[in-house]
């Protein structure tokens, strides 16, 4: 930068600039935050104006400009507004600012008058810079598993949530693996705003809907018939203490593109087309149509069982003797059980926390109380 450059007749020193090291710490900062931004580099100039070529700047999604490209705010709120639409739009961008935009117009180039006191030129490259999309994918049903060998394809972070790591099996390199159910435990493990796919077949899709909700997912799929969604969104709403018709409004389901898909790895290519379909901002999450009507029936006839008769042995289990689920009639090794619950002086042990959830929830709908 020359001494006799200045900017709208202001002394280069008297205008607040960030360094390019503190550029790329921001940058970094705004990664890992998972923050889209536009990098902005003056890759021409033409004096007198206060900036050299290779100068940067960072322009954040709220249009803030952070960083030194040259100029007064004439010009600086150009190379913002640029920015913040070169974000939006996702696509690259050159600008030109020159007191007649006509002498550097161009095929390729955005040309802008610079209205500054100087009659400098200015041409900045603007690239936005937009973090990968985390895909959460939640349950290890074969569904599940499918979904996460073929994202492995596509640019997507993928993580895995499920109660036990083992349970994950073999995943692509690069996968991570979280190994709990606790809602606020998934919700800290992945990024902000992932794209989440329920798919454990009632085991804890409850605690995976309130985990996307926690993590402000903009879009929560799941994997079940109508009537057993609305008891995960119940019990999900239960969770977060929240009110269940907000939890609903948060949860596409039927999840993915209807394309008569039969089998899990069908199942798992609908869901994909339409996780590709809300990260591109077409449908914003809307559901295409439905990939999951009749996919399953095993949890739902498993749930008309005998809960009655199922409750009378919900007694304390000692040692090995068997215990059965109160809520889906299924026998549960207590010394391996999924849950546990303390409810009017027993300990009530069950297949998968999906059980342990609509059972805290109302406990008289599975066992007689006893009265004190």
């Amino acid at each position: 930068m020359t001494t006799d450059d200045t900017a709208d007749g202001e002394p280069n020193g008297d205008r607040s600039r960030i360094d390019d090291g503190d550029v790329s710490t921001l940058e970094e900062e705004l990664r890992a935050r998972g923050e889209p931004y536009a990098r902005a580099t003056v890759v021409r100039r033409e004096p007198p104006v206060s900036s050299n070529v290779g100068d940067r700047a960072v322009v954040t999604a709220d249009g803030e400009l952070h960083g030194w490209v040259g100029g007064a705010a004439c010009a600086q709120s150009i190379v913002a507004t640029q920015g913040r639409e070169a974000i939006e739009a996702d696509a690259p961008r050159l600008v030109g600012i020159a007191p007649d935009p006509e002498t550097v117009d161009r095929p390729g180039l955005d040309a802008f008058p610079m209205t500054c006191h100087s009659d400098g030129v200015l041409e900045i490259f603007l690239e936005p810079v937009t973090p990968t999309t985390e895909l959460v994918v939640v349950g290890d049903s074969p569904v599940a598993g499918s979904l996460t060998r073929l994202a492995d394809e596509l640019a997507l972070d993928v993580t895995r949530v499920v109660a036990d790591a083992a349970d994950a099996g073999d995943v692509p390199d690069g996968t991570d693996v979280v190994d709990t159910v606790d809602p606020d435990g998934i919700a800290a493990a992945v990024g902000p705003s992932p794209l989440v796919v329920v798919a454990s077949m009632g085991k804890y899709d409850a605690r995976g809907i309130a985990a996307g909700v926690a993590a402000d997912a903009p879009y929560v799929g799941l994997i079940a018939s109508d009537a057993r969604a609305e008891e995960e969104v119940a019990r999900a709403a239960d969770l977060l203490d929240s009110d269940p018709e907000s939890v609903r409004a948060a949860v596409t389901n039927p999840a993915g593109v209807n394309i008569e898909a039969r089998t899990p790895a069908e199942l798992a290519a609908g869901l994909l087309a339409e996780v590709v379909d809300v990260r591109a901002g077409v449908s914003g999450g809307a559901a295409v149509g439905s990939a999951a009507d009749g996919a399953e029936t095993t949890d739902d006839e498993t749930a008309d069982s005998d809960a009655d008769a199922a409750a009378d042995d919900g007694d304390d289990a000692g040692g090995s003797e068997p215990a059965v689920d109160p809520v889906c009639g299924m026998t549960v090794d207590p010394d391996d059980a999924a849950a546990s619950v303390e409810h009017g002086g027993r300990t009530y042990h069950f297949c998968c926390h999906g059980c342990a959830d609509s059972f805290e929830s109302e406990p008289s709908a599975y066992v007689e109380e006893v009265n004190a």
